[in-house]
């Protein structure tokens, strides 16, 4: 005969519900964040996102990207280059310095989701979370150099600024002023 496992109870925190989704979200994101700099640059876009930034550390100018000395790199937005300009500048001119940026986002991008999580699925506020980084695209670009991964950051803080204004009760002006 086997005996019924109780139900833990609502007093041990660390075992209710969705508090072993998370350990392993945060144990995937600790194993990805260890492998970041364990290979070279893919080319052409790590190389030449990764060359931009080196170039607005070694010239200073941090408004007006360049590729080369020469050639003025206007494609992409700069706040990809500002923040691996800032990762090299802190960590040195490395490949884990040149993902930390995406994988930073990433990480930002779930705490983001966890948030919505609360006002959209009370009951399973980490639902969102999970499922974001249970995609292929969205863990693959935590981990290689693109732009995508912080705009997604910054768009998923847009909607994030949205729910709390739009529900709210007390709807603060700062979260409309953040959308």
């Amino acid at each position: 005969m086997s005996a019924a496992v109780p139900a833990p109870s609502d007093g041990n925190a660390f075992l209710r519900p969705g508090r072993h989704v998370m350990l392993v979200v945060a144990l995937g994101l600790l194993a990805g964040l260890l492998v970041q700099g364990m290979r070279g640059l893919y080319r052409p876009d790590e190389g030449r996102y990764t060359a931009v930034a080196l170039q607005m550390l070694e010239s200073g100018d941090w408004w007006h990207p360049h590729l080369h000395h020469e050639t003025p790199h206007y494609t992409k937005p700069p706040l990809t280059y500002w923040a691996l300009a800032t990762s090299f500048a802190v960590f040195g001119h490395n490949e884990f310095a040149a993902r930390l940026p995406n994988m930073a986002a990433f990480i930002g991008t779930l705490l983001l989701l966890l948030a919505a999580g609360r006002r959209v699925t009370p009951r399973r506020p980490w639902l969102p979370m999970v499922l974001y980084s249970a995609c292929a695209f969205p863990r693959i670009g935590a981990h290689i150099v693109t732009t995508d991964t912080l705009l997604t950051l910054w768009t998923t803080g847009a909607g994030v600024a949205f729910l709390r204004w739009r529900f709210d009760a007390d709807r603060p002006v700062r979260w409309r002023r953040a959308f």
